[in-house]
């Protein structure tokens, strides 16, 4: 099974600009750390997906 890339287009997508992304990931990446150190990128993309869908 090939793996998903997000590419930095994918991501310019999602938010306003690069200051309100960087913000989010730092947020997220603090979250999923703390719930589960073993936590993986599909986790955290997937979280970026709800972020978009709340807008």
């Amino acid at each position: 099974m090939r793996e998903e890339r997000v590419t930095t287009e994918d991501l310019r997508k999602k938010f306003k600009n690069n200051f309100d992304l960087c913000n989010f990931a730092i947020q997220v990446g603090r979250n999923e750390i703390m719930k589960n150190p073993q936590t993986t990128l599909r986790n955290i993309l997937d979280t970026v997906e709800e972020k978009e869908s709340e807008k």
